[in-house]
């Protein structure tokens, strides 16, 4: 998911940057409300970590900024223990309230719980290796990835089904279609490229059957 991380005290914004980074997200930072306000206008947000005390504005009045124009849950960061302050910002549309001072995986796992079901199956984590579907956008160890159509959707198709194992004729008619005449070593060539791009254990060949993701991977076993 795209997390923005709003609070004017960069020690905690490194901290949950480094945890939501090895979590497979994109994180953006914004240390003023003015930036932050910049930044839920420019990208398309699935999440937001928002202080309630900034320097330069309320954290309340961009909650209800964000409220008013977007669809975007917002999980409000406070060393405020009060019921009332609380009771204020449900009131504004805060979908959680998080007092200061948290564990980062805490703000993950209620930042999950948060984002719809719909979402959470566009993500997709094996390993290292994490696919945003939506955007058609592979990370390796948090760095994009450029991956050709075919080679996308070999790597997809293999990820979603990582027990099974492919053969080349399986593949053809998935990526290409049932009524393509494709040379099978097209799809061996394609595998090698995607070996390239990503790590040569991966992508676990099985002889005489054909293709699958490796397990062992996932376990963190290698």
């Amino acid at each position: 998911m795209k997390v923005l991380i709003v609070d004017d005290e960069e020690k905690i914004t490194n901290v949950l940057v480094s945890y939501f980074e090895k979590n497979g997200d994109i994180t953006y930072v914004a240390h003023t409300g003015e930036s932050a306000i910049q930044i839920v206008d420019e990208v398309p947000l699935d999440m937001i970590i928002l202080d309630l005390m900034l320097t330069d504005m309320a954290g309340e009045d961009i909650c209800q900024y964000v409220k008013l124009n977007y669809d975007i849950p917002v999980i409000m960061l406070t060393a405020k223990i009060s019921i009332d302050d609380k009771l204020k910002g449900f009131e504004l549309g805060a979908d959680d309230y998080v007092v200061k001072p948290f564990h980062p995986k805490e703000i993950i796992v209620r930042a999950e719980r948060l984002l719809p079901e719909s979402r959470k199956k566009q993500i997709i984590q094996f390993g290292q290796l994490v696919i945003h579907k939506n955007e058609r956008q592979v990370l390796l160890n948090q760095e994009s990835l450029q991956l050709t159509q075919h080679e996308y959707s070999i790597l997809l198709l293999l990820v979603e089904n990582p027990k099974k194992v492919f053969s080349r004729e399986d593949i053809i008619k998935k990526i290409f279609g049932f009524d393509m005449d494709i040379n099978l070593r097209v799809v061996d060539q394609h595998i090698k490229n995607i070996r390239k791009k990503i790590k040569d254990n991966y992508i676990q060949t099985v002889f005489g059957l054909g293709y699958k993701m490796n397990e062992k991977v996932e376990k963190d076993e290698i």
